[in-house]
Formats: C-alpha cells, sequence, structure tokens
C-alpha cells in the first residue's frame, strides 16, 4: 500500500509546470474510481478513457468558459472548450456563462458529433498525457498499465481500493498544484476554490434569504428601490443579483449584492457608472448596519477601506 501510494504522491509532486494535463488526467482517474466508473475483468479493475475524457471536458469547460480561466489559449482541450463555446452560446443567442451540466445535455442532442469530440480529446490524451503521466525522473512508475488497443487503463484490484481510501489527499495534493500554476496566467480570486469545484457536476450556490432581509430593511424608510433604475419596487417583484458577476468572485458577499426587478438581465461587466453607484450604495449599508454586530458589516468596511471594488473591476479588464 505504501509503495502504491507513495508512487502516486511522487507523479503528482513532480508535475511540471508547463501545462495542467497531468493534473487534469490524475483527477478524472480518481473520479472515475471513486465513482466506480469501470468494470471489473478477471482480477483487473478496467477504467475506460472514454468516461475519463468526459470528466476532463468537465474540468476545462467550467475553469475555461464558466470561471473564465485559461492557461494562455495554448492547449488544444482548451481550443476545443472555446469551440464547443462558440456553438452553444450562438444556438442560445445569449453569453451568461453557464455549468457544464447544462453543456453536456447540448452535446449530446447530436450524438454522433459528441462522440466525435470525446474522440478528439481521447487522441490528445494519448498522445500527450496518458503514458507520460507515469514518469517520475527518469524512470516509470506503476500506477495502471494503458492497453491503447482497448483505449483503457487497468489497474489491481488492491491499487483502486487504496486510492479510493486517498483519494481526498491526492485530489488536494492535485488541487494545490493546479491553481498554483493557474495563478501565472489569472488574477481571479477564490482560484483554489475554483479549481476544487470544477470537478462538481452541478454548479454550488447559496441562498439570498439572509441577504434580501438586510437589503430589504435597508430601503424601509423610503421602500424598495431598483439598485439599476431608481423605481420602486414591490416586494414579490424583486430578486438579489451580483453586480460584479458571480463567475469572477464566486461567493455571495452583501457588497456585491442588490436588489432589482425579476425582469433585469445582468451585463457580464458592471459599467463605472453602476461601479460607483455600489460603493456609495455601499457607504449607505454599512451607516444602515453600525449598531449591528455582524459579519456583513466587518464585510463592508473591508472592502471599502481596501477599496477592493475597483481593484476586482480593474482585474476584470475594467477601464
Amino acid at each position: 500500500m505504501e509503495k502504491y501510494l507513495g508512487n502516486w504522491i511522487a507523479i503528482i509532486d513532480g508535475i511540471k509546470n508547463d501545462n495542467t494535463y497531468r493534473a487534469s488526467w490524475g483527477r478524472a482517474i480518481i473520479e472515475c474510481i471513486v465513482n466506480e466508473e469501470y468494470e471489473i475483468l478477471n482480477e483487473e479493475v478496467i477504467v475506460e478513457e472514454y468516461f475519463i475524457v468526459q470528466k476532463i471536458l468537465k474540468y476545462y469547460w467550467n475553469l475555461n468558459c464558466f470561471f473564465n480561466i485559461t492557461q494562455g489559449d495554448f492547449l488544444v482541450i482548451e481550443k476545443v472548450t472555446k469551440e464547443i463555446s462558440e456553438d452553444f452560446y450562438r444556438k442560445k443567442k445569449h453569453r451568461n456563462p453557464v455549468w457544464y451540466n447544462e453543456v453536456e445535455l447540448f452535446l449530446k442532442r447530436k450524438q454522433i458529433k459528441f462522440e466525435k469530440t470525446i474522440n478528439r480529446i481521447m487522441k490528445i490524451v494519448n498522445r500527450n498525457i496518458a503514458y507520460r503521466f507515469l514518469n517520475h525522473r527518469s524512470k516509470q512508475l506503476k500506477l495502471y498499465k494503458l492497453d491503447l488497443k482497448t483505449k483503457s487503463l487497468r489497474f489491481k484490484k488492491s491499487d483502486v481500493e487504496i486510492i479510493k481510501n486517498y483519494s481526498k489527499l491526492l485530489n488536494d495534493l492535485i488541487n494545490s498544484k493546479w491553481a498554483l500554476y493557474l495563478e501565472n496566467y489569472n488574477k481571479s480570486p477564490y482560484l483554489l476554490r475554483k479549481v476544487i469545484d470544477s470537478a462538481e457536476n452541478n454548479l454550488k450556490r447559496q441562498s439570498f434569504r439572509a441577504y434580501k432581509n438586510i437589503l430589504v430593511q435597508y430601503y424601509h424608510n423610503e421602500g424598495i428601490v431598483d439598485f439599476y433604475t431608481g423605481k420602486h419596487l414591490d416586494y414579490l417583484d424583486i430578486k438579489i443579483v451580483h453586480v460584479i458577476p458571480y463567475n469572477y468572485l464566486y461567493c455571495n458577499n452583501i457588497w456585491n449584492l442588490v436588489i432589482t426587478d425579476k425582469s433585469h438581465k445582468n451585463n457580464l461587466m458592471p459599467t463605472t457608472d453602476e461601479l460607483e453607484k455600489l460603493k456609495n450604495r455601499n457607504i449607505g449599508l454599512l451607516k444602515g448596519l453600525e449598531s449591528v454586530s455582524s459579519k456583513e458589516k466587518e464585510d463592508l468596511k473591508k472592502v471599502i477601506n481596501d477599496n477592493l471594488l475597483d481593484k476586482c473591476f480593474m482585474d476584470m479588464g475594467g477601464k
């Protein structure tokens, strides 16, 4: 057990800062094994590349197309996600970022085209990753047998149990390596959390209920007002939205949440006027919370004192 686990750790530790292919390959193998997406034949566990590469496509879609995190557009897999993105948004006629589960449904409506995409990625991994992943210094470590004829990986049953038992440790090591490398190309906040969550099948979202109550109370003297239009709204017609897009900040902080009409459609990028308006709203909201001891108040103080809204806006490419 110790030797096999040590081999995994050695390979992960040896992942170079030249691209993220090896990190995605390792994590996809672990996900397939944990989810038991394999078959057992003659005391061997067989994981098909067909399932591994679908995990890889999910990771890169969520990072590239939802979080807008790339490593310079020189990876073929990133070109694949870009092509899928152009086709998807052309058909959907909007540019709102979506999680991979929505795109997967879209892709599988045209099964032949989907299979071609998966086969294309399989060629990429067999050319660049599947065999090289095992390289460590001047030798190859034995994690699996690569069967190019059947496009599958073969594992000992005992080794599969080790991967299952230590999946959290292995994933933590892979994700740290992956996020550390992406820092060279991206200023995106919560980068490690985004890398970790890119493996999720569904987008994680928190409830706005607590923030909604605070924001409604903020308008208790003048009535509820639409942040964007200034018009008064009935309580039943309101919704809470992010000014700086959620796919960039990836958190629900009250200093970035506002009330608007249910029919309002957010821009992918706030205007400078909207940003200034939000800064002024936050100053007023902080005064309204002055007598309350809360995390929200501390968050507001920090974003105002550290000028975080301007920093986020500039990192997003705002001018």
